[in-house]
C-alpha cells in the first residue's frame, strides 16, 4: 500500500474513529518524505487529531464535525502531496 493509499484509508475511517490510536497513526506519517509541504500538512493533521480525540478541547474548536473537517482537509492535502512525491520516486 502506498503512503497516499494509507493516508486515504485512515481518512475513510474518520467517521467511526475517535480513539488515541488515531493520533498515533497520524504521527506515523511524519517524516516519511523530505518535503516541507507534506510534513507541514501532516504536522497540522497531528494537531487536529489530538484535538479530535479530546472531548474537552474539541468543543473549543467548533465541535467534532468542524475538527474532523479540518483534519480531513489536512490529511487529504498530505495524501495528494504523497501521491505526487511517490510518482517522482525511481
Amino acid at each position: 500500500m502506498t503512503m497516499e493509499e494509507r493516508i486515504r484509508h485512515l481518512m475513510s475511517e474518520l467517521t467511526v474513529r475517535d480513539d488515541a490510536k488515531l493520533v498515533h497513526e497520524v504521527r506515523g506519517f511524519v517524516n516519511v518524505f523530505d518535503d516541507s509541504s507534506y510534513d507541514g500538512k501532516i504536522r497540522d493533521a497531528v494537531g487536529w487529531a489530538e484535538i479530535y480525540v479530546d472531548p474537552k478541547r474539541v468543543e473549543a474548536y467548533g465541535g467534532r464535525e468542524a475538527v474532523r473537517e479540518r483534519l480531513f482537509q489536512d490529511l487529504g492535502r498530505a495524501a495528494d502531496i504523497a501521491g505526487t512525491l511517490q510518482g517522482d520516486l525511481p
